[in-house]
C-alpha cells in the first residue's frame, strides 16, 4: 500500500474521487501525499468543485474584487451565489470554503434524511428565501459529484423535500385563492416560478380559468340570425346575416371572461412568466373554433329551413371573422403578463386559426360570383329572346287586325299564328343552357328574318286569285318587314347597360369583401390572385357572353341591311308601317358603340381605383400580368368591332347616297331643256338631291360625338369625307351637264364644300372639295369659247392637285355639247405632246376596257410606253 502511494498518478486519481472531508484527511497521510496533492493537484481539485456548482475560472489578471462575507451572518446562504460568480486557481480554495460553510450543514441534513427543522428559524415562515435555499443547496451538491455515493444519497433526499416543499406551496396557494388573497397566492406563484415549477404554475392558473359550460350555449337560430337579411351602408352594402344585439351579448360573456382571467395572470404573474398568450391561444383552439364552427352549422340548416341553399353558410364568414377580431382582440383589456405586443400577437393567433374559413371563404366567393355573371348574363338573353317574340307576336296580331279591318267582309282569314311560329321557330327555349349565349343563334335569327322577307316579296308578284290566301300572303310579307326593322331599331338594346352595372358593383362589392381580409399579413398573395381572378371573370363574362355577341350580331344586322331594297317596296296597310320608314343602322350601331365605350369607361374607373389603389395589382411591376392582358385584349376588342361596324355602316350610308343620287337627281338638274314662254324661272339654289344628301351626312357625321374618343370621330369623319368625294366623282362622271345647267352643278358644289369645310372641320378633306368646286368651270364656259376650254384643261394647276390630267379629261366629256366642241377642244389639248399623248391613251384605254378586252398595261404604263415612242 505505501508503494501505491508514492506513485504520483494514483495519489491525485485516488484524491479527485474523495470527498471534502475525506480529501482533508487523505493529505495528512504523510508527507509525500500531501507533497503530492499539494500546489496544483490542490487547486485543480478544489477549482472542479467551483465549476461543477457553476461558478467561471478565470486567469489572475482577471481577477474579480472578492468581497468579504460576515463569517456571522446567516444570510450568507442567499448572496453568496451572486457574490462570487468566478474564481482563479489562487484562490479557488478559499472561496469554497465560503459555499462549504453556507451550505454543508443543508448537504448533512439530507445526507442524514434529517429533513425536520431544516431551515433555520429566521427562515422558516419565508417560503421565498426556502425555495432559494433549496436551489442553491442543489447546485452545491454538484460539487459532490466527484463522491458519486454521497452525491445521490443528498440528491435523493433533496428531490424528497423539495417535492413536500411544492406540494405545500401549491396547497397554500389554493387556500388563498379561495379565500380571494390573490397578493398570497401572487407570492407562491414567484415562488413556483424560482423552483422552476412553471408547469405547476400554469396548470394552477388554468384550474381556476376553466370557462363555465353555459357561455358556449349558443342562442337559437331564429334569434341569432336575421330571416330577412338587410344591407348597411358601413359593411360597403354588403349583406348583414347576424342579429348584432344577439351576437354581441353571446360574444361579450366570453370576452369579459377573457378580461377576467387577463386580469387574474397580470395579478399573479405580473411581467415575470407570460401565462396569459398561452391561455388565449388554448381559448382560441379549444373555445372560438368549436363555436365558429357551430355558427356555420347553424347557420346551414337556418337557410335550409328558410328554402336558400345551405352551402351559402360561408358568406357568415367575414361578419365573424370582424366580429371575433373586434371582441376577443380590439376589446380586450391590456396585459401586463404579456407584455406590449399584446394585441398584435392576439390578432396574428385569431389570424392563424381562422385562416382556414377565410381561404375558404375567398374560393367560395370566387367561385359563386362566376355563376352569378353567368346566370345574369343568360337571364338576360333569355329576356330578350322572351321580348322578342311578344314583339312579333305584337307586330303579328296589329297587323292581321288591320288586314281584317280592311276585308271585314272575308270570314275566313285564318286565325292561327302559323306565320309567327314559322318565323321565330329559330328562337331558342327559355329552358336552354343558361351559362351559354350562342352567337349562331343571333345568326340563325338575321338570316332567317331576311329570307322570309325575301322569299314574301317575291311571292307578291304572285298573288293567288283566291282572297284568303292573298291577305295571307301580304300578312307574311308586311309581318317579315317590320320584323327587319324591328331588329335594326333594337340594336342597341343588344347590351344592357343597366346589367353591366348591376355586375360591376357586384364585382366592386366581391373585391372589397376579400380584400377586408388584407390585414391578415400570410393571406395577401392569396387575397390579391382572388381579386384578380374576379376582375378577370368579369372582363371573360362580358366579353364571351355578352359585349362580343352583341357587337357580333349588330355587325351581321348591318351586313343584312340594304336600305335600297326596302325603299323602293312601297307596301302600307294604311298605318302598319313602322313610324319612321327610314331605317339607320348607322344610328343605332352607335348607340351600341356609346354603350360599349361608357362599359369600357366604367372598367377602366373600377380598375384605376379599386385594383391600382390597393396595389391588387401594380401597373410598373406587373405589365405582363394576365389581368392587365385581358383588359387590353378586351379593349382591343371592342377597338375592332367598333372599326367593322363604322367601316360597314359607311358603307350603308354610301349605298344610301348612290340610291339618292340615281334616284332624286334628275337629268335635267344639270342639262335642262331650253327655255319657252311657259316654262317656270328656276331659282339659282341647290338642287333637292344635293340637300338630300347633306342632310344625310349631316344626320351620320356627328353621331360618334360623345360617343367615343376624338381620334375615332376623326377617322371616321375623314373616311365619310373622302368616300363622299369618290361618290360625287362616280356620279358626276354618269351625268350630262349643259352649259346652263352647270350653275346649279356649281351650287351644288359649293353646297357639299360649304358642309365640308364649315361644319364637318376635316382640314385633310377640306382640299378635294376645293379642287372639286373647279370642276364646275369646265362646264360653265360656254361652247363657243372651247379654246378657253382647252386651256382650262392643260392647267393642271386649276384643280390644286387633286385631279390627274385623264380624270379631267373624263370630266368634260361628260359636257351635253362634248361632241360639238371636241375637235377645238382637242387642237388645244394636242399642242402639248404629253398632254395629246395622255388623251389619245385615255381614248384608247376606255375604247378597250368598253368592249370588254383585257388590258395588257395599266393606263400610266401605256402613257410612258407612248412617250418613250415619241422620244
Amino acid at each position: 500500500m505505501d508503494d501505491l502511494l508514492k506513485v504520483p498518478e494514483i495519489v491525485t486519481n485516488i484524491a479527485s474521487y474523495l470527498s471534502t472531508v475525506d480529501y482533508l484527511s487523505f493529505q495528512q497521510v504523510n508527507k509525500r501525499v500531501y507533497a503530492i496533492i499539494n500546489g496544483k493537484n490542490d487547486s485543480k481539485y478544489w477549482s472542479l468543485k467551483l465549476t461543477r456548482m457553476g461558478l467561471q475560472q478565470v486567469h489572475s489578471n482577471e481577477e474579480e474584487e472578492i468581497t468579504l462575507l460576515d463569517e456571522n451572518d446567516d444570510q450568507n446562504s442567499l448572496r453568496i451565489f451572486e457574490l462570487y460568480k468566478s474564481f482563479t486557481a489562487q484562490n479557488s480554495k478559499k472561496i469554497f470554503v465560503k459555499f462549504y460553510r453556507c451550505y454543508n450543514s443543508y448537504a448533512r441534513k439530507l445526507y442524514n434524511n434529517n429533513l425536520a427543522n431544516f431551515f433555520p428559524t429566521s427562515y422558516s415562515n419565508d417560503p421565498l428565501k426556502q425555495t432559494k435555499i433549496l436551489n442553491f443547496i442543489k447546485k452545491y451538491n454538484f460539487s459532490n459529484k466527484n463522491d458519486i455515493e454521497t452525491f445521490t444519497r443528498i440528491e435523493t433526499n433533496f428531490n424528497i423535500l423539495r417535492e413536500i416543499f411544492i406540494n405545500s406551496v401549491l396547497k397554500e396557494s389554493e387556500l388563498n385563492y379561495q379565500s380571494n388573497n390573490l397578493a398570497a397566492v401572487a407570492r407562491f406563484m414567484k415562488i413556483l416560478l424560482i423552483s422552476n415549477e412553471e408547469s405547476n404554475a400554469i396548470e394552477f392558473f388554468k384550474s381556476k380559468a376553466d370557462l363555465p359550460p353555459s357561455l358556449t350555449v349558443l342562442p337559437s337560430n331564429d334569434e341569432l340570425f336575421w330571416a330577412e337579411q338587410p344591407r348597411e351602408e358601413d359593411s360597403g352594402g354588403s349583406t348583414v346575416i347576424f342579429n348584432s344585439k344577439n351576437l354581441d351579448t353571446f360574444l361579450n360573456q366570453l370576452r369579459d371572461f377573457l378580461n377576467e382571467k387577463i386580469k387574474l395572470a397580470d395579478i399573479l404573474f405580473k411581467d415575470e412568466f407570460p401565462v396569459i398568450l398561452q391561455f388565449i391561444e388554448s381559448f382560441i383552439q379549444d373555445i372560438l373554433l368549436d363555436i365558429l364552427n357551430n355558427i356555420l352549422l347553424s347557420y346551414s340548416e337556418f337557410l335550409k329551413e328558410n328554402g336558400k341553399d345551405s352551402k351559402a353558410n360561408y358568406e357568415c364568414v367575414p361578419e365573424l371573422y370582424f366580429t371575433f377580431i373586434k371582441k376577443f382582440d380590439t376589446e380586450l383589456n391590456d396585459s401586463v403578463n404579456a407584455g406590449a405586443n399584446f394585441r398584435k400577437v392576439v390578432r396574428d393567433l385569431l389570424n392563424l386559426y381562422l385562416e382556414p374559413f377565410v381561404v375558404n371563404y375567398m374560393n367560395q366567393t370566387t367561385r359563386v360570383f362566376e355563376s352569378f355573371i353567368n346566370s345574369q348574363l343568360a337571364n338576360y338573353d333569355t329576356q330578350v329572346q322572351d321580348k322578342q317574340r311578344e314583339q312579333n307576336a305584337k307586330i303579328y296580331n296589329t297587323l292581321k287586325d288591320q288586314t281584317d279591318a280592311s276585308s271585314a267582309s272575308n270570314n275566313e282569314l285564318p286565325n292561327d299564328l302559323s306565320i309567327i311560329t314559322e318565323t321565330s321557330k329559330t328562337v331558342p327555349e327559355a329552358d336552354s343552357k343558361p351559362s351559354t349565349i350562342h352567337q349562331s343563334v343571333h345568326s340563325t335569327d338575321i338570316s332567317n328574318d331576311k329570307l322570309d322577307f325575301l322569299s314574301s316579296f317575291t311571292k307578291i308578284f304572285k298573288f293567288s286569285n283566291n282572297e284568303n290566301q292573298r291577305l295571307k300572303q301580304q300578312l307574311q310579307l308586311a309581318y317579315n318587314l317590320n320584323l327587319i326593322s324591328n331588329n335594326l331599331q333594337n340594336i342597341k338594346s343588344l347590351i344592357s347597360l343597366d346589367l353591366c352595372y348591376k355586375i360591376l358593383q357586384e364585382t366592386s362589392e366581391k373585391t372589397d369583401q376579400i380584400y377586408k381580409f388584407h390585414t391578415i399579413e400570410s393571406l395577401l398573395p392569396l387575397i390579391k390572385l382572388r381579386c384578380q381572378e374576379i376582375f378577370k371573370i368579369l372582363i371573360t363574362q362580358l366579353n364571351k357572353n355578352h359585349v362580343r355577341p352583341a357587337f357580333e350580331k349588330a355587325i351581321l344586322l348591318l351586313q343584312k341591311y340594304n336600305p335600297n331594297e326596302i325603299e323602293q317596296i312601297e307596301i302600307k296597310f294604311n298605318s302598319l308601317s313602322p313610324a319612321n320608314t327610314q331605317v339607320e343602322p348607322l344610328v343605332q350601331f352607335t348607340e351600341l358603340i356609346n354603350i360599349g365605350d361608357i362599359i369600357l369607361q366604367m372598367i377602366s374607373i373600377f380598375y384605376k381605383n379599386e385594383l391600382i389603389p390597393k396595389k391588387i395589382i401594380d401597373k410598373n411591376k406587373d405589365f405582363l400580368n394576365d389581368v392587365i392582358q385581358l383588359k387590353k385584349n378586351f379593349e382591343t376588342s371592342i377597338d375592332d368591332f367598333v372599326a367593322e361596324g363604322l367601316n360597314i355602316g359607311i358603307n350603308k350610308l354610301m349605298d344610301e347616297i348612290s340610291f339618292v343620287f340615281k334616284t332624286l337627281q334628275l337629268p335635267d338638274d344639270y342639262n335642262p331643256p331650253p327655255p319657252s314662254r311657259n316654262s317656270p324661272i328656276r331659282d339659282i339654289k341647290p338642287t333637292k338631291c344635293a340637300i338630300r344628301v347633306v342632310e344625310l351626312l349631316s344626320n351620320h357625321c356627328f353621331l360618334l360625338t360623345g360617343a367615343t374618343d376624338k381620334g375615332t370621330i376623326d377617322v371616321y369623319q375623314q373616311e365619310i369625307g373622302e368616300r363622299f368625294f369618290n361618290e360625287i366623282v362616280k356620279h358626276l362622271k354618269k351625268c350630262f351637264i349643259s352649259t346652263e345647267g352647270a350653275i346649279w352643278l356649281i351650287c351644288d358644289l359649293n353646297y357639299f364644300y360649304d358642309f365640308i369645310a364649315n361644319k364637318l372641320k376635316q382640314k385633310n378633306v377640306v382640299p378635294y372639295f376645293v379642287g372639286l368646286k373647279s370642276i364646275g368651270q369646265l362646264y360653265i364656259i360656254s361652247g363657243k369659247d372651247s379654246k378657253e376650254l382647252g386651256k382650262l384643261i392643260s392647267d393642271l394647276g386649276k384643280f390644286n392637285g387633286i385631279f390627274t390630267q385623264e380624270e379631267i379629261y373624263e370630266f368634260v366629256q361628260r359636257r351635253s355639247d362634248w361632241v360639238r366642241v371636241r375637235k377645238d377642244v382637242e387642237k388645244v389639248i394636242f399642242s402639248d405632246p404629253l398632254l395629246a399623248i395622255m388623251v389619245g391613251c385615255l381614248s384608247y384605254y376606255v375604247y378597250e376596257r368598253k368592249m370588254g378586252r383585257p388590258q395588257g398595261h395599266h393606263l400610266h404604263e401605256l402613257i410612258k410606253k407612248r412617250w418613250d415612242d415619241r422620244k
